[in-house]
């Protein structure tokens, strides 16, 4: 298997070396389970490289690993698609500078203006009309934005979103690049696509781009990689990846990245395709369930999405009835995630499962109206600093919001500290989100 870094690894525990350096467990386990996983944990020391210094071994698997996705370069992170997200940035937007955000941005964005006092302004993606779930960035929306905020330094996009819409990264390229912008992308839930025939937004012609290793390939969590396009300075990228990751970043994290790679050019990801697709062409909403498929947008093709009329209670089902655990479930969808490891059964038990499951009706789109985009108040660090208090949600009327309010999909806000709240956004939490009692953090 061509995994320099792992390969590296194996070698180095295998020899008989006294080892007087971090981590703690030298080498060896108690638990039997993780005996491959201890013996080759191991520090900044001979023969292992630095990761922050793009030296060794681990800087041929990367460099081995930017030729399979076809960029300029590409950093190993131990710290998620998180550190990645902070790190772009702060490389690109630096201190205090502007940016322009899809709204259906990860968290990890909004810390990051609190970090380095970043200014976002938002653009609002359109909805599928099928089932009421985060769609499409309008093109002409984004290029209106541009030109409202002139001195943004940069576009950041999701792609795949969490439902699976992909984004059109090409046309998204063009525009920024024409208005000297950089594109940069979260692409972490889409370490995968480069298996499945299609292209990664590096290779599309995005500057940047973060996919999380460990969310469809066979990697540790927090595994994942950052791509560059020739556009980025990788010595300052570095420079902020440290700045947001641990200086003790994971061995045997980075070992799976490795290998996670080298799995990408195995057939299986082609089969489970297929597999994903037969599904989708079966649950077309003439029953009860309508899977998501290229006919409401261009997706994913790992991404199995129901809509239906009551996400929550179905995901509950399948679990408590069936032994069958979504990736997470809202009050109209059901998302799974599909690897080549579900091949083997997964996906014959959930298409019998969703097949008992199902009921009579046809499915009927819901009638879902999104609350107004918030007028930003303060700034995001300013308010996520500043002393608050918790309120119960119709309480929080036109106080300013404190702490980001992260609902479904996991992670993403939907109010960002900094924002005022209005009774429109009570009314969406409450009726799609929360129950009454929950409460919400406002500024004092």
């Amino acid at each position: 298997m061509d995994a320099p870094l792992y390969q590296a690894l194996r070698l180095l525990a295998n020899k008989d070396i006294a080892r007087f350096h971090m981590p703690g467990h030298k080498g060896q386990s108690i638990f039997q389970d993780f005996a491959t996983v201890f013996a080759i944990d191991y520090t900044e020391t001979y023969e292992t490289g630095n990761l922050y210094e793009s030296e060794g071994n681990i800087r041929l698997a990367e460099q081995t690993a930017a030729a399979y996705f076809k960029a300029s370069d590409c950093h190993f992170l131990t710290g998620g698609s998180s550190q990645g997200i902070k790190a772009m940035l702060g490389a690109v937007c630096g201190d205090g500078g502007k940016i322009l955000l899809d709204r259906n941005c990860h968290k990890s964005a909004m810390y990051a203006c609190a970090l380095f006092d970043l200014q976002p302004s938002f653009i609002l993606p359109d909805m599928l009309d099928c089932s009421g779930c985060s769609g499409v960035i309008n093109i002409a929306a984004a290029e209106q934005a541009l030109l409202a905020h002139p001195d943004a330094r940069a576009l950041l996009i999701v792609s795949p979103n969490y439902y699976g819409v992909m984004q059109p990264i090409e046309d998204f390229a063009e525009l920024c690049h024409r208005y000297g912008k950089k594109l940069l992308v979260d692409a972490a839930h889409g370490a995968h696509l480069d298996a499945c025939g299609m292209k990664n937004p590096v290779a599309l012609g995005a500057d940047a781009a973060v996919l999380s290793a460990h969310k469809t390939l066979p990697a540790l969590g927090q595994a994942a990689y950052l791509l560059l396009g020739p556009g980025i300075d990788a010595a300052k990228m570095r420079h902020f990846e440290a700045m947001c990751g641990t200086s003790s970043p994971s061995y045997p994290i980075m070992a799976t990245l490795d290998l996670a790679r080298a799995h990408l050019q195995s057939d299986s990801y082609m089969e489970t395709v297929h597999a994903v697709a037969h599904l989708r062409c079966k649950y077309t909403g003439e029953h009860g369930f309508h899977a998501l498929s290229e006919a409401d947008a261009r997706l994913d093709p790992l991404r199995f999405t129901i809509a239906c009329a009551n996400g929550h209670q179905l995901a509950d089902t399948l679990y408590t009835d069936y032994q069958i655990a979504s990736e997470m479930s809202d009050r109209y969808h059901v998302v799974f995630i599909v690897t080549p490891a579900d091949l083997s059964g997964n996906l014959s038990r959930l298409e019998k499962a969703l097949d008992a499951c199902m009921p009579a009706p046809p499915y009927a789109p819901p009638v879902f109206s999104v609350p107004p985009m918030p007028v930003q108040i303060h700034s995001v660090r300013h308010a996520l600093f500043s002393p608050a208090v918790n309120v119960p949600l119709a309480q929080a009327v036109q106080h300013i919001c404190a702490r980001p309010v992260v609902p479904y999909p996991p992670g993403v806000p939907l109010l960002w500290p900094g924002e005022e709240i209005t009774a429109e956004h009570i009314e969406f939490l409450t009726e799609q989100c929360y129950n009454t009692d929950s409460e919400v953090a406002v500024a004092l």
